[in-house]
């Protein structure tokens, strides 16, 4: 294997493992950092990906015009949601991220998938970035819920538990909660303190059960397959002291 590809693959290593350590963190640390910065922190994570498969100015082009059309309509709206609802200069431009890291993490996904599905051989890296990419599904969904509770904030029904203060606001403004939702939706555990309850929350969490479902059944399984017969092939030219021909250039 040549150096360059060894390099390649270590770093992509290493991107996937900082990458998925920091969603992990988001999911259990979450609730104790400021939405702001974790959707900044999922920015860094899109862009971490996204400029190895499209390069920096793909990757600035889709995340700048995801955050300026939002936040452009709802300026022009005076800060204010769908039915009138106020929202201020700092949640909209929450909002304005949060579709912003939606979109990125979108593109990201359906460039990843195709990747993955036609890739012939896969390596550690392959793994771990197949599993990242099932905590960026939930990560999308989390964001979508999050953006149709703040324009509708009867779209979920949150345990009272999660509801101390105005209910309303709370279901504006708790990401973290929606992100934890979207996991347990996604791995279908179903806890039931949050439920969805608007006719476009329940159909996002139908087609999350769906989607999760399919990823790990269809997608990951096919690169656990992969890297199965790669380290089956790699012990047996072990065992059978095989050692491929060199390459001579004159």
């Amino acid at each position: 294997m040549p150096l360059r590809s060894t390099r390649q693959k270590k770093f992509e290593e290493r991107r996937h493992l900082i990458g998925g350590s920091i969603l992990l963190t988001l999911l259990f640390a979450g609730h104790y950092i400021p939405v702001m910065v974790t959707l900044v922190l999922m920015v860094v994570v899109t862009w971490m990906a996204l400029i190895a498969f499209s390069g920096v100015m793909a990757v600035v082009l889709i995340s700048g015009v995801a955050f300026a059309i939002p936040f452009g309509l709802l300026a022009q709206r005076g800060w204010h949601g769908l039915g009138e609802v106020f929202l201020g200069p700092v949640e909209c431009a929450e909002i304005s991220l949060e579709i912003s890291v939606l979109f990125s993490m979108v593109v990201g996904a359906i460039i990843w998938v195709r990747r993955l599905l036609r890739a012939k051989q896969a390596g550690f890296d392959e793994v771990i970035g197949a599993c990242n990419l099932y905590m960026w599904i939930a990560t999308i969904y989390g964001c979508l819920y999050t953006v149709i509770s703040k324009f509708n904030p009867h779209s979920f029904h949150f345990h009272e538990a999660l509801t101390v203060g105005d209910p309303t606001a709370v279901m504006r403004r708790n990401f973290n909660e929606l992100y934890y939702f979207s996991f347990v939706t996604q791995t279908t555990l179903g806890y039931g303190d949050i439920i969805p309850i608007g006719h476009l929350a329940r159909s996002l969490a139908i087609s999350q059960a769906i989607i999760g479902q399919f990823y790990v059944a269809v997608v990951l399984t096919y690169i656990l397959n992969l890297w199965i017969q790669n380290l089956g092939q790699h012990v047996d030219r072990k065992d059978t002291g095989f050692q491929p021909p060199k390459k001579h250039t004159d």
